[in-house]
């Protein structure tokens, strides 16, 4: 059976129509690929799994332990850590896994086999915070610890908000087609 022009034109069409799938699929795929990063900062990613682990592995124990406030503290710890190292107050993952296990125990709370490395630098971050204000000069190693994550180049992902510098938190971005909850009737 011979095929007529009509259907030769179909099947071009429909070859079309899988090659422009296809190619969206692997376009989506790569947009997915880069919604797995929650923050680059200085080119260095912060993961949307560790972030989300470390709140899971911190909750329980520390008060405040949010996505916005953990964000936050992956993107300015490591440099309050180079810090508190320059200072003589550097603090070693050991320590910071010890702690961990210590405030689980104090919660009377079941410590997870392994922490992730969210959870981890987190806890980093608030015993180099309690060594540097324990410092002599600490307020010279704070400002200076500051001064530096102020020159921090980070790009924060539009889901998780947007850093804001002069207050130190990450704050939603508003979006002028997403109508808030507040809506007056007519």
């Amino acid at each position: 059976m011979r095929s007529s022009p009509v259907r030769a034109a179909r099947s071009r069409r429909a070859l079309r129509g899988a090659v422009v799938g296809l190619a969206l699929v692997l376009a989506l795929a790569g947009c997915t690929r880069s919604g797995s990063v929650a923050a680059v900062v200085d080119g260095n990613s912060i993961s949307v799994s560790d972030l989300h682990r470390a709140v899971t592995e911190l909750g329980p124990v520390y008060q405040g332990a949010t996505l916005p406030t953990l964000l936050e503290v992956l993107i300015v710890g490591p440099t309050f850590l180079d810090v508190a190292s320059k200072y003589g107050a550097g603090v070693s993952e050991t320590q910071a896994v010890d702690s961990l296990k210590q405030a689980y125990a104090t919660q009377k709370l079941t410590a997870p086999q392994s922490f992730g490395p969210g959870a981890i630098a987190v806890a980093r971050f608030l015993l180099v915070v309690d060594a540097l204000n324990a410092l002599p000069k600490a307020s010279e190693a704070i400002a200076e610890a500051e001064a530096r994550a102020q020159k921090l180049h980070v790009d924060v992902n539009p889901r998780f908000g947007k850093l804001d510098f002069k207050t130190g938190t990450i704050v939603p971005l508003a979006y002028s087609w997403i109508v808030n909850g507040t809506s007056t009737a007519s």
